[in-house]
């Protein structure tokens, strides 16, 4: 019995001084708890006190940069919205990831820009819908999501792929986006933009639904990027939109990335989308509030659904071409000339069948699908005014004879040699808002696409193969461009016809690597080429920043510069004059003359959107006296003459007689003396 007696005496001295031990244990974590808790608190209130009266930014800036990552966020939900949905419907496993989730995207913003057309018009468009139907989407897409942003991964590995030229383009390219970025967070200049782009998702809030907007004629063109603007006004305000389409421009540019690579190699991805963004009308608009790199996109989309269909030879790939064309179709109306490039391309890969009937199957499958998704722009066009072409070729809406006549039948610009020589003509005699092309596309385009008609003599079929679906949506674009540009003074322009761009950023690519294939002795030829497109690359990010700070975007998003202030530095004389149109009393209605600007002044003004206001009104009632008694009787209460806009068209626009100009000093001596901004605008009172 002892020694059972003393072993479990000597058990419950250990339990003791193990209990002891937990003691001591538990105690000193109590004190390292209390110690750390003290020491965080410590931390947190000193740094807090001082910066009580050391503020690294006031007030307002803070909302600054609050606004500015809720716009970001905006944006952002949007988009991911967009692809999480592309994701669900196509899942694309094959392509790489970047042109796996463009695509996808690229579907998912298409439809769901016809769905916010159809219940934006039945059910409205404000803040509570917008954010009501977001959150219902992103919960049946969650499980799509976190694929969907996987994929963006992608982009880590690339870098570490890269030669130091291709770092060195990854580098530029970054750098116009930032730049960009910043101007797309801070209020909207650009004229299109101030027009319609972002003026009719103004429009549409301000009413509540998407209506019939007869004010502003641009309503008849194709606006899915316009629902998606409203949509993104909706959610945060008007920078939520810009920031949309600079979003637009980075999946176009990972699509065309993510393409050329899987098809080529590294190097001439990033070749390709230097090549595009190295246009500096193409860099800037990343900013603009325009539905340019939206096309883009659905061009980009087209172009690898065509490619993956002449491999595979599955229809599904036809009907997703189909679909993106009809979609480009629906964001601007030149967009359709991929309806003829997905024509070719299509017979061109199909003429070893054969078959007459198959071949017909073919063309009738994608025509539908384009038909499909072009038509509810055009049914709503159909529904308002009665022409599913409207502002165009007849009268209806807004828009009768005489406006029609005065809109469209304008002198071509230029001559025949832009008809032979487009392609040299659009990047050399092109610039930013000067008559004719109306853009600057850089050189690479040209420089480099040419030489990808070399890989036809390579061995390398699949090369040849991706060449030619490219050069097969290119060549019809450029021939349609080079023959509307001369049936109309609008139809030139490079931008109307951005819809091939991708393709041409391909053949840039392909083209740049049949140079590591040329051999000049001791010259490295692709080399040299690397570096040319480097430092064209480079310019344009000089370009672009140098237009940023001289805009003064940065100081504005951080708020050390006011709204005000940056729109009166960039705007003019016009910036003040809305403003003195938003202070008129709630009212007022404000007719505008040779101004086509609404967005800083709506709902209280109406613009004059393609000038045409003076010489309609005077075709039709003839005397001043019966031209301000039909405004009088339209309702507005004053009037803004933009001084500027009238004396340059006086100077520079053959419709103008001398008598009209007499007629309109006439009418201007009835009125009582007007607020005079500057020496461009005077805004009348209408008296009864």
């Amino acid at each position: 019995m002892t020694p059972f007696n003393n072993d479990r005496s000597n058990q419950n001295s250990g339990i003791q001084g193990v209990s002891k031990l937990s003691e001591r244990r538990l105690s000193r974590t109590a004190i390292n708890y209390l110690l750390g808790s003290i020491a965080l608190i410590w931390l947190v209130g000193i740094i807090a006190l001082y910066y009580v009266n050391h503020k690294p930014f006031s007030p307002d800036q803070a909302l600054s940069i609050v606004s500015m990552f809720f716009q970001i966020g905006a944006a952002f939900i949007l988009i991911s919205l967009g692809g999480a949905l592309g994701r669900r419907l196509v899942s694309l496993q094959a392509a790489s990831p970047l042109t796996r989730l463009s695509l996808q995207t690229a579907l998912g913003m298409g439809l769901l820009s016809i769905g916010f057309l159809v219940f934006g018009a039945l059910l409205g468009v404000k803040p509570l819908f917008a954010w009501g139907s977001a959150a219902v989407l992103g919960v049946l897409l969650r499980h799509s999501w976190l694929h969907w942003w996987r994929d963006w991964g992608a982009l880590i590995p690339l870098w570490g792929e890269s030669s130091r030229i291709g770092k060195a383009l990854a580098g530029g390219i970054v750098a116009i986006l930032l730049f960009t970025l910043s101007t797309a967070l801070a209020p909207p200049l650009k004229f299109d933009a101030l027009v319609y782009h972002l003026a009719l998702p103004r429009a549409y809030l301000t009413a509540g639904k998407i209506i019939f907007v007869p004010q502003i004629m641009f309503w008849g063109m194709p606006q899915l990027g316009e629902m998606l603007y409203t949509w993104g006004m909706a959610l945060a305000g008007t920078q939520a939109a810009t920031v949309l389409g600079w979003g637009f421009g980075i999946l176009a540019l990972a699509g065309l990335i993510g393409f050329v690579k899987e098809n080529v190699n590294t190097l001439a991805a990033w070749v390709s989308a230097a090549s595009l963004i190295s246009g500096f009308s193409l860099a800037t608009a990343l900013a603009w509030g325009y539905i340019d790199w939206l096309t883009i996109l659905f061009g980009m989309a087209f172009l690898i659904s065509l490619d993956y269909w002449r491999k595979e030879k599955q229809r599904s790939f036809l009907i997703l071409a189909g679909i993106f064309s009809g979609m480009a179709f629906g964001t601007k109306y030149s967009a359709g000339i991929l309806f003829v490039s997905g024509i070719v391309v299509v017979l061109w890969y199909s003429k070893d069948q054969l078959i007459f009937k198959s071949i017909l199957r073919e063309l009738a499958l994608f025509l539908f699908c384009a038909g499909l998704f072009a038509s509810p722009w055009l049914i709503k066009n159909l529904i308002a005014t009665g022409n599913p072409i409207y502002p165009l070729f007849f009268p209806s809406g807004s828009m009768d004879a005489l406006r029609i006549d005065l809109y469209q039948n304008g002198a071509p610009w230029g001559n025949w040699l832009d008809t032979i020589l487009l392609p040299f003509r659009a990047t050399f005699m092109g610039l930013e808002m000067a008559p004719g092309y109306s853009s600057s596309i850089g050189p690479l385009l040209l420089a480099l696409g040419l030489f990808a008609g070399l890989s036809w003599l390579e061995a390398d079929h699949e090369r040849r193969s991706i060449a030619g679906v490219a050069a097969l949506i290119s060549i019809p674009g450029l021939l349609i461009w080079a023959v509307l540009g001369r049936a109309g003074n609008y139809l030139l322009q490079s931008r109307l016809y951005y819809s091939v761009f991708p393709a041409l950023a391909v053949l840039a690519g392909i083209g740049f690597d049949h140079l590591n294939r040329l051999k000049i002795p001791g010259i490295r030829l692709w080399r040299v080429a690397g570096v040319f497109v480097a430092f064209v690359l480079w310019l344009s990010v000089f370009d672009v920043g140098i237009l940023t700070l001289r805009q003064d975007a940065p100081r504005e998003i951080l708020g050390l510069n006011s709204r005000d202030s940056y729109l009166e530095e960039n705007l003019g004389w016009y910036s003040v004059a809305a403003q003195a149109i938003q202070d008129l009393p709630s009212d007022a209605s404000v007719l505008m003359l040779w101004e086509p600007r609404s967005l800083y002044c709506a709902p209280k003004c109406t613009p004059d959107e393609v000038l045409d206001r003076w010489l309609h009104d005077r075709a039709v009632w003839n005397s001043p006296d019966k031209i301000l008694n039909s405004w009088q009787q339209a309702g507005y209460t004053y009037l803004l003459y933009y001084r500027a806009g009238a004396d340059f068209l006086r100077q520079n626009d053959q419709n103008y007689q001398p008598e009209d100009w007499q007629s309109l000093e006439v009418l201007l001596s009835r009125l009582p003396t007007p607020v005079d901004f500057g020496d461009a605008y005077s805004l009348y009172a209408l008296n009864p």
